[in-house]
């Protein structure tokens, strides 16, 4: 029965579980995403072929984090393309993965690239938005990598807000994370400019500092982003300073680089500055020219039908995520519904497993309670011979010895198993330990049956009143008597005088 009902349970709370993943190999996976990771400051174009093949193998098993860290991948070389619009979508297929698997470090990273998009797109408050929730979910792990580029993307949201001392303290907390947590110092140089250029507003010489240490040492890691950007922030640095010749330089190196890579955003920059320093040349017809590349990258960057696009993406997004939770919440109140159908079921198994363990119990007494009058019967009824003594064993004429002194004593209402063991020359505790070992009961419930049967003849020989029988049987109080009486037989005294007339009749 045990067995059948552990079935029943696990039969009805197996559809409220899903099925386990079967177990895939995902090594090759986790090498392409690891490859992936390693190309993102380094090469775009191939941290997104390994991103395409791990996407590709985790889709044919169905691994869902490889899917999604894949698609988070890949969203961030969208933004390093600068189109904005996939990374977005890319970012968001990978979110809602990571939402309804429970991946918090994947999670995290999805939001850390639609604030990047966000930023892109000038909407400060969504990448503001998304950047605290990236920076909630990172604290929780301890992926210090992650948590450095939250906190440098976050100081860069604000310097674009122009909160210049929130974007400062951010880009410290970065730069300490790196210098403590051992990250990888390929992440540096980027911290660095940042940090540079918020010093080039009131100190530019201090600045030029931090974009020389951050450019020398994304050369040194192959940093080759972080190299073309710097690069083109060294050249306005240069054209600030009146330097055409080393402005154009530094520019021109940024943009053969960005053209390389495939940063239209650097483009975008590199093309701003080389505008200026032909309008300073007197260059006009060249300056045009510049002037033209510039829009059609900046306009590349950020169109009316890109931005339309992510808004439909968004909207899509949040309509199956609250398609997603109901269906949730479905499965939440059919599991509740569940469980309290297991604990109804319990309960009634408890009460039924009470309600047997009682009645074992009482027929368990009962049937004690009838041996017991059995062998105090067959002792009364062996006559006291020397031979009987010698064949007795030494239980049974320590039992007849136990009765004897009850019936000698039984109108003696203290009498008790202390007096019995007294005058059995044995300690309590051994007479009590024998007497359960014999009969089944302790002592003083063999003390109370023999009073109880010996008040039971009384009644059905109406040798007295009730309440005398009592008395003479070593109860005092007869109430007790009465209540000792009816669990002893089942009935009252007065019902007992009643049952033994109609037997009596019966006979006749």
């Amino acid at each position: 029965m045990r067995w059948g009902i552990l079935v029943c349970v696990l039969y009805i709370t197996l559809p409220a579980y899903p099925q386990r993943e079967l177990a895939v190999d995902t090594t090759q996976i986790s090498q392409l995403l690891d490859l992936s990771a390693k190309d993102k400051w380094v090469d775009a174009y191939r941290c997104l072929s390994y991103a395409d093949q791990a996407l590709k193998q985790s889709q044919e098993i169905d691994y869902r984090k490889g899917i999604a860290s894949a698609l988070n991948l890949k969203g961030f070389c969208y933004w390093t393309f600068g189109d904005n619009d996939l990374a977005i979508q890319s970012a968001l297929e990978a979110l809602a993965i990571a939402r309804s698997e429970k991946f918090p470090r994947v999670e995290a990273e999805s939001y850390y690239i639609l604030a990047r998009g966000y930023m892109d797109l000038r909407e400060n408050d969504k990448a503001h938005e998304s950047i605290v929730k990236a920076e909630s979910l990172a604290k929780e792990g301890s992926d210090w990598t992650q948590v450095c580029s939250i906190y440098n993307l976050k100081g860069v949201i604000f310097y674009s807000g122009r909160k210049y001392d929130s974007a400062l303290y951010f880009y410290n907390q970065a730069y300490e994370i790196v210098k403590a947590k051992q990250v990888d110092p390929i992440n540096l140089p980027r911290i660095l400019s940042n940090i540079g250029e918020i010093y080039g507003r009131e100190n530019p010489v201090l600045a030029f500092r931090y974009f020389t240490e951050a450019l020398d040492l994304a050369k040194k890691t192959g940093n080759k982003i972080a190299e073309a950007s710097i690069t083109s922030i060294i050249g306005h640095s240069y054209l600030d300073g009146k330097d055409l010749k080393k402005a154009e330089s530094n520019l021109q190196a940024a943009l053969e680089l960005a053209r390389t890579l495939g940063l239209r955003r650097v483009m975008r920059h590199a093309y701003g500055g080389l505008v200026d320093i032909r309008l300073a040349q007197g260059k006009g017809d060249e300056a045009v020219v510049y002037l033209q590349r510039y829009y059609a990258v900046r306009d590349s960057l950020l169109n009316t039908s890109k931005v339309r696009q992510i808004v439909e993406l968004e909207a899509k997004h949040e309509l199956e995520l609250r398609e997603k939770n109901i269906q949730l919440l479905e499965n939440e109140k059919r599991i509740d519904t569940i469980w309290k159908n297991i604990l109804l079921a319990l309960t009634a198994l408890v009460v039924v497993a009470a309600v047997a363990i009682i009645r074992w119990q009482r027929f368990r007494y009962r049937k004690n309670r009838e041996l017991l009058n059995l062998e105090i019967d067959h002792l009364k009824s062996r006559q006291a011979s020397d031979i009987d003594d010698k064949i007795a064993s030494y239980d049974q004429r320590l039992l007849k010895q136990a009765i004897s002194i009850v019936e000698d004593n039984i109108a003696d209402s203290q009498l008790s198993v202390e007096k019995m063991a007294e005058q059995m020359n044995m300690s309590r505790t051994s007479l009590h330990r024998k007497i359960k070992t014999i009969t089944g009961f302790p002592p003083s419930e063999l003390i109370r049956s023999i009073r109880l049967r010996k008040a039971a003849s009384l009644i059905a020989n109406r040798a007295d009143s009730a309440t005398q029988i009592a008395q003479s049987v070593g109860f005092e109080d007869y109430s007790h008597f009465s209540k000792a009486f009816k669990k002893h037989f089942g009935v009252s005294p007065s019902g007992y005088e009643e049952q033994q007339k109609g037997t009596e009749l019966s006979r006749d």
